[in-house]
């Protein structure tokens, strides 16, 4: 959700559902029709008017999961009324290399909303036109839109150029947090060591929050390096997030030594408030922390958990998350993971 974070803000309360979303009737059945089910539940939430990033979470993993048969949904996504919507729908494009959604993409690049266009150029930057790249470095420091200089630091990130590590390096000495926060994580995709060493730091050093961050990112990188990173802080960390976050980047290098940890937060349930942060959203965070790592794990024993959370959740986010766990589990390339 990372792009729903950036652009809509974080949702800080428990959607009720209104609609049945991704209930089914019946067990797991074999791996198609759950596969075929998980795949339904994302797009049943493509155009969920009720919460945006809802609709950004589901799309971002359709866009990760899906075969070329999700494409037309995400082009259909560009002309959604959310500016998180279509800029995720941009990206997604971009990184999947459609190249029928071009003439959309400059359409969008014409319009006068500032995310579309940082989107839309990132998004072309990927399919080889590069023309409109040069807004990236404008947007990054333009001093009067702090949201602009956010969205252009993080398509930097994904737009697999490692010279854009000097342009970014420049934007380090904000004050903006969020804006650090991007730049550190597009450098560390980029390559960059500093930054990398920054957030091993981090894992460390860092409060509570800056510990999942940079697990987050360090696992996103899928570097064997950082596994004994990983298992320290599993065994050690004192939070459950951190515990949790540490699982999911373990399993993106393929151990699985947090499954049980992970199945068993699923239905995680927070005792009580704590300062300025409801136990209704530690419950969210610790559930979907949960359903991610078991997707980044991939061991089928988790499959019936999943489902569960799938079909009976009443927040459509964890519901998304569930399904896209699924199809983490049972994707074509999914290695057997490491328990021990």
């Amino acid at each position: 959700m990372r792009i729903a974070k950036l652009i809509c803000g974080f949702v800080v309360s428990l959607a009720p559902m209104l609609a049945a979303g991704c209930a089914s009737a019946g067990g797991s059945g074999n791996v198609k029709q759950l596969s075929e089910r998980a795949t339904s539940c994302l797009r049943f939430y493509l155009p969920y008017e009720h919460l945006v990033t809802a609709r950004v979470q589901a799309l971002e993993s359709l866009g990760e999961c899906g075969g070329n048969e999700v494409l037309p949904w995400i082009r259909h996504a560009m002309n959604d009324e959310a500016p998180a919507v279509r800029f995720a729908a941009a990206m997604t494009l971009g990184q999947r290399g459609d190249r029928t959604s071009e003439a959309n993409l400059r359409k969008l690049l014409g319009s006068g909303q500032t995310s579309d266009r940082i989107a839309a150029a990132g998004a072309l930057h990927l399919l080889g036109d590069h023309r409109a790249s040069g807004l990236l470095a404008e947007y990054l420091f333009d001093r009067n839109d702090a949201a602009a200089r956010r969205h252009a630091a993080f398509v930097f990130g994904r737009l697999n150029e490692p010279g854009a590590i000097k342009i970014l390096a420049r934007a380090m000495s904000s004050k903006d947090p969020g804006l650090k926060a991007n730049v550190l994580e597009s450098m560390a995709i980029l390559g960059a060591k500093e930054a990398r060493a920054t957030l091993v730091a981090n894992v460390y050093n860092g409060l509570g929050t800056e510990e999942t961050f940079a697990l987050t990112v360090l696992g996103r990188l899928r570097e064997s390096e950082y596994r004994e990173i990983f298992l320290d802080k599993l065994g050690s960390a004192q939070h459950l997030e951190t515990k949790l976050a540490a699982a999911r980047a373990l399993g993106l290098v393929g151990g699985g030594q947090g499954l049980e940890l992970a199945r068993s937060s699923l239905g995680f349930t927070a005792a009580k408030d704590e300062k300025g942060d409801p136990a209704a959203n530690q419950t969210f965070r610790v559930r979907q922390l949960a359903a991610s790592a078991l997707g980044a794990i991939g061991h089928r024993d988790a499959l019936l958990a999943l489902e569960r959370m799938m079909n009976e959740s009443d927040d459509p986010r964890l519901q998304i998350a569930a399904a896209k766990a699924i199809l983490d589990t049972l994707g074509p390339k999914r290695k057997k993971p490491r328990i021990r």
